[in-house]
């Protein structure tokens, strides 16, 4: 279920010819320090937090992204690749320091023992419903690029989510890309702009789940502030990619005045067939029925989180609405760094979202609330997480792919 962002992927069409590619460069001097300084930052909340009272554990990890961030000035023990897969983890170390940090250990293993994992069969088939429904609107979207069957868009579906609960990087959507457009023979380019579509369908359908909640009476300076930050970013990429489609012959004036003759060509050639993928966008009706589906999928991932909720004892009934507050926190949360499948991302936003619903109804807690919505933070990841993965293993070896032909051939990741 994760909402993968668009940004940091590019797509290699191989059905077009490639010119040789410009040397490298190395990291400009003005931005050689940004990571040294996220990874301070990392170093510097693990400090803060493990001094008073004194946590060895928490001291000890400050100590060792201090380390990290030292080298990193340096720029040759440790290459900026790396260095972004420290900051990733740290992140996610950051936010599981602040759901697990204080918490009686004991309480929470009892929590866990004490679960109802008979709930957790529901939760499974709902996932992998949202796959199904998933793989439903993806073919809507594909209808502008070809006919494409279900099973081939199911597999490249299942692919590409159960990648992201594993590799870095959101490589799922590389996978997913690559797959269908090795199945059908399309152009990869213009299905990354279904993907492009479906994510912005994504953020504005969560936005709407988000706004929704906060006409009941959830608010917080969190929630406040990610429906800011979120709308600002989704509305935007929709006005981008509306500029692209309807004034497409103006940016490849551009294209051609800025880059030399065979690069503009390869650009205006890259651009004919992004926009070969963007033309639900000119058929109304095809616009409002993946719009409906991007609404019944969002509303299904949201119920696949009620089962395992309801798997613990909070000492309080869990309002209804709390998982359709979970799922727009989780979603939004999930555009930030972190480790592969969102951990620690993930476990906050649980949390987060089971502390602002009870704080809305006002109800007693139990006394070890803070460690029951801890085990069902670690729950919910996995109620997830087996299911997509799962079913990823399976696309993965029924496609016959190989990770050296995925990697080597067809796949870059742009970091």
């Amino acid at each position: 279920m994760l909402l993968q962002p668009v940004g940091g992927l590019a797509v290699r069409d191989d059905s077009m010819p490639t010119p040789d590619p410009p040397a490298r460069a190395s990291d400009d001097s003005r931005t050689r320090y940004i990571r040294p300084l996220l990874l301070a930052a990392v170093a510097a909340f693990f400090v803060y937090h493990g001094w008073s009272p004194a946590s060895p554990l928490q001291l000890a990890l400050g100590g060792v992204f201090a380390i990290l961030a030292a080298l990193a000035v340096t720029g040759r023990l440790f290459v900026p690749r790396h260095q972004t897969v420290a900051i990733n983890i740290g992140i996610s170390l950051a936010f599981l320091d602040q759901v697990f940090a204080g918490l009686e250990w004991d309480a929470m293993g009892q929590a866990l023992a004490r679960a109802n994992y008979w709930l957790l069969g529901p939760a499974f088939a709902i996932v992998v419903l949202t796959l199904f429904l998933r793989t439903w609107r993806w073919q809507w979207l594909l209808r502008s690029v070809g006919k494409v069957p279900f099973a081939a868009a199911f597999r490249a579906t299942c692919l590409g989510i159960g990648a992201n609960m594993v590799l870095p990087a959101r490589a799922g959507e590389f996978l997913r890309v690559f797959a269908l457009g090795r199945a059908t023979g399309y152009a990869k380019t213009a299905i990354f702009a279904t993907l492009v579509i479906e994510r912005i369908l994504d953020g504005l359908t969560i936005l709407l789940l988000l706004a929704g909640v906060m006409l009941l009476g959830v608010h917080s300076d969190q929630l406040h502030y990610l429906g800011i930050v979120g709308g600002a970013f989704y509305l935007a990429a929709l006005v981008a990619l509306l500029v692209f489609f309807y004034r497409q012959a103006w940016l490849v004036a551009i294209v051609r005045h800025l880059l030399p003759a065979n690069w503009a060509e390869r650009a205006i050639q890259l651009l004919d067939a992004f926009g070969d993928g963007l033309h639900v966008l000119r058929n109304g009706r095809q616009l409002l029925v993946v719009s409906a589906q991007s609404v019944v999928i969002w509303v299904a991932i949201a119920l696949s989180f009620y089962p395992v909720m309801l798997a613990f004892e909070y000492g309080a009934p869990v309002p209804l609405f709390a998982p359709f507050l979970l799922t727009p926190l989780l979603a939004l949360g999930l555009t930030l760094p972190g480790a592969p499948g969102g951990i620690g991302i993930m476990q906050y936003m649980a949390v987060l979202a089971l502390q602002l619903s009870m704080a809305t109804t006002g109800a007693v807690l139990a006394g070890d609330f803070a460690e029951q919505a801890a085990a069902f933070s670690v729950l919910m990841h996995l109620s997830q997480a087996v299911p997509e993965i799962a079913f990823g293993l399976w696309a993965f070896l029924s496609a016959g792919l190989s990770w050296r032909e995925v990697g080597a051939r067809e796949v870059r990741s742009v970091t």
